[in-house]
């Protein structure tokens, strides 16, 4: 079976899809768009990566194209998914340990079963006070969300590596943290609406507190309002977190803020209310 062959077998075994297409021919078509889509890649930067014509990627790109994508293109687009998750998740971060270059590498080669036996004897020798234990459980973590970025294990592992962050101020350990936080929530916006969204939300917007009561910077309340939107979660939640930054920055930065970026659209109401009490 093809790899859209599979994808689409995939998405018909699905009870609750987030969309419904009228044929293969239609998902396939909506599947490319959305790869260029979700890493903003231009149709001639894709050409380019799968060595076609723009032209080509046009028509796999119509669902109303007789042409079907072939194997061996479609290959190539499991390939460069791939690539391009990777690009998007993953940072080989000085100084790197030989441990996180072999994981590297072996999900770079498309070797997941691999990678993942490797980093669960790691995480299960590696001392609890380790240093490097953080960063470890990231890319752990990393091993199994890049073929299914909802599993338990990529969550728990995720969650783990922040919980080991606690802290740990150095510089490193910050670029890290900001790795797993951009990570978290860009799966978080891949995931279908409904309720692991919403608890995956949850657990994000927690994170992005406990950071905040650790440093007092106000990106991170700025992170977890927007997660806050984007799950979305209660209403309770964004007014309380909107309410906080009011009373951290002000009415005036964090109303026009809200008002003119579309990632708080939830949040214009609840600020009205909180611009009405100040």
């Amino acid at each position: 079976m093809s790899y859209l062959q599979n994808k689409w077998s995939e998405y018909a075994r699905q009870a609750n899809p987030a969309r419904r297409y009228a044929s293969q021919r239609e998902f396939e078509a909506d599947w490319v768009f959305c790869l260029r889509r979700r890493y903003r890649v231009s149709q001639e930067a894709l050409a380019a990566m799968a060595s076609v014509s723009v032209t080509t990627v046009q028509n796999w790109e119509n669902p109303r194209s007789v042409k079907a994508i072939a194997e061996h293109n479609q290959a190539r687009l499991r390939d460069i998914e791939r690539e391009l998750w990777i690009k998007a998740h993953v940072t080989l971060l000085d100084p790197c340990p030989p441990y996180i270059k072999a994981l590297y590498d072996l999900m770079g080669a498309s070797k997941d079963e691999s990678a993942q036996a490797l980093a669960e004897y790691l995480v299960t020798t590696m001392p609890e006070k380790d240093p490097g234990r953080a960063r470890l459980l990231h890319w752990a973590s990393l091993a199994y969300s890049i073929g299914e970025p909802a599993s338990p294990r990529a969550r728990s592992l995720s969650a783990a590596a922040l919980e080991a962050l606690a802290g740990n101020d150095n510089r490193l350990s910050a670029a890290i943290e900001n790795e797993i936080l951009g990570s978290q929530f860009e799966d978080l916006l891949n995931l279908p609406a409904g309720e692991g969204r919403r608890q995956q939300g949850g657990n994000l917007m927690r994170a992005c507190e406990r950071l905040f009561a650790r440093d007092r910077q106000p990106a991170y309340l700025w992170n977890a309002l927007e997660v806050a939107c984007r799950a979305p979660l209660d209403a309770q939640d964004v007014f309380r977190l909107a309410q906080t930054l009011v009373d951290l920055l002000g009415v005036a930065p964090v109303r026009h803020r809200i008002r003119t970026e579309a990632s708080f659209e939830a949040a214009r109401l609840v600020f009205d209310d909180t611009a009405t009490r100040n």
